[in-house]
């Protein structure tokens, strides 16, 4: 059993005066945000040593509200929420301002709306497939079955929840504290070749491939975008094809995250070891069709790497070697083929005759690589 703190995003299904207060409470954020951060600027003009640590910003928050007093409308929290992230955005950019930048004022076209509640840890907020918003009341929202049970546990502790809207749907993220189980060791190891997509970008030792496309979304974002392009802005035609458009947006990263979650989530059960090259980051697989979009790798890698550390900390996990003659090298006998070519998919062992698959032979080379010791830190 593993004590875990994550994060649990649910579609909600808000009535029509819910929604309504909530983009009220999306405002009332931004509001707040510009209020303070102009406030403190000028400010800062007189006195440059003057320091913008929560406190000082709550202090402000609690001058817009006499000068605004709409913002008592919304729920409280959210308002102080929204101010603590504006001290953190400051305390990140005085730390290291070469890789922060400064905060800066919300443009109502491109804030992200959202607001964000905190929870007693004596409240339960879930009752089966509702949820209670402090001031909004009971919200309908749905999810898979292992959330709905993991929401629904009674050892489960709510830090805050987050309410958020994409322009198309609205959405509740949980922070939770939960415990959770740890995965069997399989004492299985797998090896993994990265190219491109048209032979499977992920092939693995156990002469798996693994092949992803969205080009349908992609042919469908592009065919929209010609009609918009015909319709005048700001119509009634034009307003109709850009939630479309946004339908098929979001259809197209779900799509990408799902496969993600799920690939990751077979391979950290199946297998105690998954070896990769290091060279793995200058490796492009396009996804796209004619778009060449191409495949998180990175982020796929590093989902491997949480959840081998959540739920199997005592596996090797994701390790790395050196990829040099993977391919070249025929994995039966050892002997390297030089006069190999990039575009050779099969080739004959000039040694040993063996009839050899490229990407399936390298998968089984950088698995024995990792055997035999040669791990990342050997490598260098």
């Amino acid at each position: 059993m593993v004590d875990v703190k994550k994060g649990m995003k649910v579609k909600i299904y808000p009535t029509r005066e819910q929604k309504d207060c909530f983009h009220r409470n999306f405002g009332c954020c931004r509001k707040a945000h510009n209020v303070v951060l102009d406030k403190y600027n000028k400010m800062h003009s007189n006195d440059s040593n003057l320091r913008p640590t929560f406190t000082f910003l709550n202090k402000l928050l609690n001058e817009a509200k006499r000068e605004f007093p709409y913002l008592e409308d919304v729920e409280s929290t959210s308002l102080q929420q929204e101010i603590r992230d504006l001290a953190t955005s400051f305390d990140n950019f005085f730390k290291n301002p070469s890789h922060f930048n400064k905060p800066h004022f919300h443009k109502k076209k491109t804030v992200k709306l959202s607001f964000r509640q905190t929870i007693r840890q004596d409240i339960r907020i879930i009752q089966k497939n509702k949820m209670i918003l402090r001031k909004y009341g009971k919200v309908k929202f749905h999810t898979s079955q292992e959330y709905f049970q993991i929401l629904n546990d009674k050892n489960t502790k709510f830090n805050n929840v987050t309410i958020s809207f994409d322009g198309i749907d609205y959405f509740a993220t949980f922070n939770i504290d939960f415990t959770e189980e740890e995965w069997e060791l399989t004492g299985k190891n797998v090896g993994c070749d990265i190219n491109s997509n048209v032979n499977g970008w992920l092939v693995t030792s156990d002469e798996e491939k693994e092949y992803f496309d969205i080009d349908h979304e992609n042919q469908m974002v592009k065919f929209i975008n010609r009609i918009m392009a015909k319709c005048t802005n700001g119509s009634k035609k034009w307003k109709k094809q850009k939630i479309r458009l946004l339908k098929w947006y979001h259809q197209r990263s779900n799509k990408l995250d799902d496969y993600i979650e799920k690939l990751s989530t077979e391979m950290v059960k199946k297998y105690d070891a998954i070896v990769f090259e290091k060279n793995y980051s200058k490796i492009k697989i396009l996804i796209g069709g004619e778009q060449n979009m191409v495949f998180p790798l990175t982020k796929f890698i590093t989902k491997l790497q949480d959840k081998f550390a959540r739920h199997k900390p005592q596996a090797e996990g994701v390790v790395f070697v050196d990829a040099k003659y993977t391919s070249k090298k025929c994995h039966f006998c050892g002997n390297i083929n030089h006069e190999l070519d990039v575009k050779t998919r099969k080739w004959k062992c000039p040694n040993c005759g063996k009839i050899l698959d490229r990407d399936i032979n390298a998968a089984i080379n950088i698995l024995n690589r990792w055997d035999y010791g040669d791990s990342l830190e050997n490598a260098k």
